[in-house]
């Protein structure tokens, strides 16, 4: 057989979007759009190789002890996009099910696991579509179904990308990757334009211990990460081993951290790094977007002498109310 002489350039591959109907279920592809992706990783349609226990009196591996693990595996990959509103509210909707202009993680946050269920009404699974991300000059695209994010992370810095927001969603899913030749037949597109740090709202930014303290913010980060774990493995007649569904295992974990200029108001800040007590932070922004966190607790800072003044960067762990009886904010994304 002839050597293959054909390739899929990286620069043509785009990443396309839509929330599925059915939890695995190929939609047609009237939802699908295109996000300002900027990096991105893609799963291969393959699974690990594993070996029984070696035989005593033997020193070689033979050929019936080695099995391809199908039925439990998690395939996992990223996207990064430029953070528009439509890439922010992708992030909340896929990892905490809201997709509003004003997206909240509640204390009272429970799992709808009747909506992780193969073949359910999806709470918040998407199909991921890397177009020309494939191997074969007719099966040219890749096709994640039942993906589900296990986090994502929000950065703005002022020395990096322009300022401009950057969103990463990580994502998992119990569903072998698929091949496709496939076109988009109504192709969307995210047009919208990047959050940037640039517009930080004088007087609204800050962390408060009582009163504010309008730090002077350099970058800042929030991460919103969960474990999911599939459930064994529906059918393995078809070869599929597709999931029973999905479980939320343990609690979220929102952490995050702003690098400052040291000064006076980071100053008196202090007893926030020992006092065991929560302060509340914003990041508001005049472009539409606010990020508020309504307790969190400090942990220790690190001081940065590499530059021309002194920076702090004080990292920071976000907690809800100790009541669960009633609902109150966690992590509140607004964003237009």
């Amino acid at each position: 057989m002839a050597q293959a002489t054909n390739y899929f350039p990286s620069q043509n591959v785009s990443v396309w979007f839509q929330k599925e109907t059915n939890v695995g279920d190929q939609p047609d592809d009237a939802g699908l759009k295109k996000l300002q992706t900027t990096s991105f990783s893609i799963p291969e349609a393959s699974v690990p190789i594993e070996y029984s226990a070696q035989r005593a009196g033997t020193f070689t591996q033979t050929a019936s002890q080695g099995h391809h693990s199908q039925g439990t595996k998690m395939w996992t990959f990223d996207t990064t996009l430029r953070g528009t509103p439509d890439s922010v509210l992708l992030a909340t909707e896929a990892v905490f099910e809201d997709a509003s202009s004003e997206a909240t993680l509640n204390n009272d946050y429970a799992f709808p696991s009747a909506n992780y269920v193969n073949g359910a009404a999806s709470a918040a699974t998407f199909e991921i579509r890397f177009i020309e991300g494939g191997a074969d000059a007719t099966l040219h695209n890749m096709v994640c179904q039942g993906c589900v994010a296990t986090g994502f992370t929000l950065t703005e810095d002022i020395g990096s990308e322009g300022g401009e927001l950057v969103c990463t969603i990580n994502w998992a899913t119990g569903f072998s990757p698929t091949y496709s030749g496939d076109d988009i037949s109504s192709p969307a597109y995210d047009t919208g334009t990047p959050k940037n740090i640039r517009s930080l709202a004088a007087g609204s930014s800050g962390i408060n211990g009582g009163a504010l303290e309008e730090l002077v913010i350099q970058s800042w980060e929030l991460s919103v990460t969960r474990n999911i774990e599939r459930i064994h493995y529906k059918d393995q007649t078809d070869g599929s081993f597709e999931p029973f569904g999905y479980a939320m295992v343990g609690g979220f974990e929102v952490t995050g951290s702003m690098t400052v200029i040291r000064n006076d108001d980071v100053h008196d800040l202090l007893a926030k790094f020992y006092d065991s007590n929560t302060v509340d932070i914003n990041i508001t922004e005049d472009s539409n977007f606010i990020i508020a966190l309504d307790k969190c607790f400090l942990n220790e800072p690190s001081i940065d002498n590499g530059g021309a003044v002194l920076m702090e960067t004080i990292p920071f762990t976000v907690v809800g109310a100790d009541d669960i009886s009633s609902s109150t904010k966690m992590v509140g994304i607004t964003i237009a």
